[in-house]
């Protein structure tokens, strides 16, 4: 019982002490650990050792900025979280790392995120704030999991491309190929349009799209079906 008593007291004393500043660490370590293995098993860039460690520096830097006014200058002197506010501008340029811009498409903003979210639970518990803590790491593993169940059952998410069809008519019926592509479930952001008058030729480019795991076979098959339809190409963005 004594021993628990003082694990109970150094959990929820202010006063930054070695066994509370272990205990703390080992905390954000499983706190982080949860989070860090649904990144892991998503072959995300930051995985489950890297999203612990930002979790663990986090918590050491808001015991360091509550132990160096405490120790130097007196308890109640000295600014604590001047120190910890800084580890939100540093996990900034972890984040950048992660995230990956290519031809106008980006990705890895969701890990990025996650990274800034995973320093604050850090700080969370290294200023004792377990409840908090606790409850942000279990909103954010349902972010990450539910709520990506959710993006591809709703066909949210999805990959951007570049759709350019190309007609050997100046007059084809564009409501048509529209209402096939919305059929496969593919939403269209914008529409351009190029009319080769010489060429005897009208260009249709879609910016659309396309849900996970779609292959477009079945929708490629379709459009060959459409008459003065001489190409189709697809481009990643």
């Amino acid at each position: 019982m004594i021993v628990i008593d003082d694990l109970y007291k150094a959990l929820f004393s202010i006063e930054v002490t070695y066994l509370s500043s272990a205990l703390k660490i080992c905390i954000s370590f499983l706190l982080g650990a949860i989070i860090g293995i649904e990144r892991q098993t998503r072959r995300q860039s930051a995985g489950m050792r890297t999203i612990s460690l930002i979790c663990m520096a986090s918590t050491s830097a808001m015991l360091l900025s509550i132990w160096i006014p405490q120790t130097y200058s007196g308890m109640y002197v000295g600014d604590p979280g001047r120190l910890a506010a800084q580890v939100l501008t540093g996990v900034g340029f972890i984040g950048a790392g992660a995230i990956i811009q290519s031809r106008g498409s980006v990705k890895g903003l969701t890990t990025a995120a996650t990274i800034w979210v995973v320093a604050i639970i850090g700080l969370c518990v290294g200023a004792g704030l377990y409840i908090p803590a606790v409850a942000l790491t279990f909103l954010s593993l349902f972010v990450l999991v539910a709520l990506e169940r959710y993006e591809k059952k709703k066909m949210i998410a999805g990959d951007i491309k570049i759709m350019k069809l190309t007609y050997d008519i100046n007059d084809p019926d564009i409501d048509q190929i529209l209402a096939m592509i919305k059929k496969s479930s593919i939403y269209v952001f914008d529409i351009s349009i190029e009319n080769r008058y010489k060429l005897n030729q009208f260009v249709l480019i879609l910016k659309i799209q396309v849900p996970p795991r779609e292959t477009l076979n079945s929708l490629f098959a379709e459009i060959k079906k459409i008459e003065h339809i001489s190409s189709i190409s697809l481009t990643a963005l």
